[in-house]
């Protein structure tokens, strides 16, 4: 086998010591699997450029330490965990810094290895058509008003404000903003010790399940849903229910009884893009006083949602204190800002935030400060007015086009949203079929079987998110599809 270690002739470390701490560590690191056989002391001695002594006394002690094993007229290999073959057999016992170290004991892999998630190419932003969700058009972007509001945010007068440790505490210039100019747009009215800034919503949710989980407590989540939410439940909870969604949104009934926490998605359904009825709303508040539960309520989209009237959240209803609200400022700025909030009781947010506190402390304050100038001079909501705008016209011509290019798949999407959902009516082709094809055509759609308790009933969904992709590049990118999806029935026939 070839492989390359790096030997500094210069180095304070001996040459033998350096070969032998590189042949280890690619041991360790699996590179060199057992049996794998080395290369012979002469040609290895010719790469290194060292001599064969070196290499033969390197060779000795990787042998006597038992990471190799010699065969008489064969060489020397990799010597294996189990009984370690030939000579490492024989020496009976594992060095101390061989053994196992035990990562089955981690308690989160323990919980969600078997878990998946909605996954996208690294390099998603280099493909011409990608129809990537719940990221941004980069030219859409204020960058001139939000470097103008860091700027501010940085001066030298507040140097003590904003490079100082705030130990608990949230920048009261963006509470203020949260309380007074995003959350009266969506019907919530909060004072300051009801809401607490979070890393985006899903560092809220996080918190949350860790607030109110616990190992004989249930937590119930949309199927489909949120995939990253259910590891999140998974990891705090010890039993995860998964409650069906239908053209109304989650199904309200018997089953939630028992749960501790329901989390939903009630304003744009993640994944299937659906809103949730009054007469479910009103099912559901009803419900978890009756079933004695906390609804946690993703406000998903909620600040680019262009519907003239955008039904307000459950936390804005009589029974509010039943309520755990999240939301951000991921769709509407940028979601690698991580900015987002939370607003519940005062009793939670003090514990949250005390929660918080031993993980973090708090969000950076820069950020905050930057944010609520952004706020306050009014460019998030221009930044708003022109999302609105855009979507409209980007969400007209991706429904018509989706629909004349690709006929023979079930489209759902609800007019406010930025995604499609579709399914191939045939069950002929999967959705990871479709995605491998189209990635060769520099398309990018997202399977999102991760979403579904059941695999084999979300293997044939797939979305097309049109936040992040260039207006005029859906009608092609949607055409680029449609030839993916006509080879792939070729290739059936």
């Amino acid at each position: 086998m070839q492989f390359r270690i790096d030997i500094d002739k210069s180095g304070k470390i001996g040459l033998r010591d350096q070969i032998v701490a590189g042949i280890s560590r690619l041991i360790f690191d699996g590179v060199l699997q057992t049996n794998t056989r080395l290369p012979s002391c002469r040609s290895f001695s010719r790469t290194l450029d060292v001599s064969i002594n070196t290499v033969l006394a390197a060779y000795a002690i990787l042998e006597e330490q038992n990471f190799i094993y010699s065969r008489a007229r064969s060489g020397f290999f990799v010597s294996g965990s189990n009984g370690q073959v030939e000579k490492t057999a024989a020496v009976g016992k594992m060095p101390r810094y061989q053994k196992s170290l035990g990562w089955d004991r981690l308690n989160w892999r323990r919980r969600s290895e078997d878990l998946s998630t909605i996954v996208r190419p690294d390099n998603w932003y280099d493909f011409k058509y990608p129809f990537v969700c719940n990221q941004i058009d980069e030219d859409q972007f204020p960058v001139a008003q939000w470097r103008e509001c860091s700027r501010l945010a940085m001066n030298r007068r507040d140097l003590k404000v904003w490079s100082a440790d705030n130990h608990y505490s949230d920048s009261l210039e963006l509470i203020e903003q949260i309380c007074g100019r995003i959350l009266p747009r969506r019907g919530v009215f909060e004072t300051k010790n009801s809401v607490l800034v979070t890393l985006g919503s899903q560092n809220g949710l996080y918190m949350t399940s860790q607030l109110l989980g616990g190992r004989n407590r249930a937590a119930t989540i949309e199927d489909p849903g949120y995939p990253d939410a259910r590891k999140i439940l998974h990891a705090s909870f010890g039993e995860v229910r998964f409650q069906p969604v239908d053209d109304e949104g989650m199904i309200v009934d018997e089953r939630l009884r028992g749960s501790t926490l329901v989390f939903v998605t009630p304003n744009r359904q993640f994944p299937t893009t659906v809103t949730m009825s009054e007469q479910r709303r009103k099912q559901l508040i009803e419900a978890a006083v009756e079933y004695d539960f906390f609804i946690v309520e993703d406000d998903y989209e909620c600040d680019v949602d262009y519907r003239h009237f955008t039904p307000f959240p459950l936390r804005s209803s009589e029974a509010k204190g039943r309520v755990i609200y999240l939301g951000s400022l991921s769709k509407g700025l940028s979601p690698g800002l991580r900015l987002g909030y939370l607003a519940a009781e005062t009793e939670f947010i003090e514990a949250a935030r005390d929660l918080r506190g031993t993980i973090l402390r708090h969000p950076p304050i820069v950020p905050q400060l930057t944010a609520s100038a952004f706020l306050r001079f009014g460019f998030y909501d221009s930044q708003l007015r022109r999302l609105h705008r855009d979507y409209v016209e980007r969400w007209t011509l991706a429904d018509a086009t989706i629909r004349k290019n690709l006929p023979e798949f079930e489209i759902t999407s609800e007019f406010g949203g930025t995604n499609f959902v579709l399914r191939d009516r045939s069950r002929e082709l999967t959705a990871s079929k479709i995605a491998t094809e189209a990635q060769s055509h520099g398309v990018i759609v997202e399977e999102i079987s991760p979403c579904y308790s059941d695999y084999e009933v979300g293997k044939f969904f797939f979305r097309l998110g049109m936040s992040s992709i260039a207006s005029a590049s859906i009608q092609p990118g949607v055409e680029a599809l449609a030839d993916s999806v006509r080879i792939l029935r070729r290739d059936l026939n």
